[in-house]
Parts: structure tokens; C-alpha cells; sequence
């Protein structure tokens, strides 16, 4: 028997399932409280795993310090949309100087020539000591068109070869003419001559 007095609590009835009741009170369960740390140790760690894999992908967080990118204003939007061209500048040598243009110099207006005129009378003068040789001369150069003044012997110094005389640049044309068919590369000018002679000297042929 129990020294303390009897209580409400040591009432109980006989058919009552419920026993021990007031020690329920008195003795905390052991059990519960294992159960709440495994709990709150299994939350934890789910958390400490949400945080370390989920939390760096949503990008929660990071460039924090960052200031927010400046907005792009239109005009340099639209710049950007083209590429630049890039022109490469001209190499300029340090001694190169600019070189005067040449002022074109005044074309000479063509001076008239002569031309060979066959209508001017020819004379022809023997001076090679060949009997007629003044009056084959004559024949030779008929046959070309000229026609012949005068053919006779020549009085004057005696000539080491052939020679046609002319009178100026006018009757230059028809002494070079003449020289060519006869074959004489001697001419000279000669005031004394009025009219292109010929004159042929030793050795003509």
C-alpha cells in the first residue's frame, strides 16, 4: 500500500482500457522526440540541397553588385546595324611633290612645200669632153616629162663631176627630182642660174 493518500487518478474502473495516465504526463516519450530531430535534420538537409543545386540555376543572387546595362538609345541601335566600312588612307610619300602639268607647247603650222613642177624648163650642159652625151641628157629626161631650154657644151671651170645647179628653195624640189633620175647627188644653189641646169661632168653614165 502507497503512504500518499489516494487521488483522482487511482479511481479507475475495472473495464477501462486506459492505463497508466497520469505517468504519460510525468515520463516525456522518448520515441517522439527522435522522431522530430530525424525530422528536422532530413528538412535541413533537403534544404541545404535545394539551395547548393537549385538556387545557382534560377540565377538568384548573382551580379548582385552589377549596376543594370544602360539602354541602347535608337540612333545607336540603328547604328549598329550596319557594319562600318573602313576606308584605308592614301599613302602619301613624304618626298613626293606635285609635278607641274606641262602646258602644251603650240603645234608649227606646216610651211608649203615646193612640189615638183616638170613644166619648168631644164638646160643641159656637157662639161665631160663626150660628144654627145648633152643631147642623150636631154633625150633621158624627156622621157620623164621635162622638158629642155637648151642643151650645149659647158664653158666654165672644169668640173671633177657631175652637178645641178638651181635658183632657190623654189627650184630646189626639181633639182632633187632631177638628181634622182640621173643619178647626180651634187647639187648647189647658184644665183647665176636662172633655170635648174644640169651640168654633167667625167664619168657620167
Amino acid at each position: 500500500m502507497s503512504k500518499y493518500p489516494r487521488d483522482e487518478f487511482d479511481k479507475i474502473p475495472e473495464t477501462s482500457s486506459r492505463q497508466g495516465v497520469h505517468r504519460e504526463r510525468l515520463i516525456p516519450s522518448r520515441t517522439g522526440g527522435l522522431a522530430l530531430i530525424i525530422t528536422v535534420g532530413v528538412l535541413a538537409l533537403v534544404l541545404g540541397l535545394a539551395a547548393y543545386f537549385v538556387i545557382p540555376r534560377l540565377g538568384i543572387g548573382q551580379d548582385a553588385g552589377a549596376p543594370p546595362p544602360a539602354a541602347e538609345s535608337p540612333a545607336a541601335t540603328e547604328s549598329t546595324g550596319a557594319e562600318p566600312t573602313e576606308t584605308e588612307p592614301a599613302e602619301v610619300s613624304p618626298s613626293a611633290t606635285p609635278t607641274p602639268s606641262a602646258s602644251p607647247s603650240p603645234t608649227p603650222s606646216p610651211t608649203p612645200t615646193a612640189t615638183v613642177d616638170r613644166a619648168q624648163p631644164v638646160v643641159v650642159l656637157n662639161g665631160s669632153g663626150v660628144g654627145g652625151l648633152g643631147a642623150s641628157i636631154s633625150a633621158r629626161i624627156a622621157g620623164d616629162g621635162w622638158t629642155t631650154a637648151q642643151v650645149a657644151n659647158w664653158a666654165g671651170t672644169p668640173l671633177q663631176s657631175s652637178v645641178i645647179f638651181y635658183n632657190g628653195a623654189d627650184q630646189l624640189p626639181n633639182a632633187e627630182a632631177l638628181a634622182q633620175l640621173l643619178g647626180i647627188p651634187s647639187l648647189m644653189d647658184s644665183a647665176e642660174f636662172s633655170m635648174v641646169t644640169v651640168v654633167a661632168g667625167p664619168g657620167f653614165h
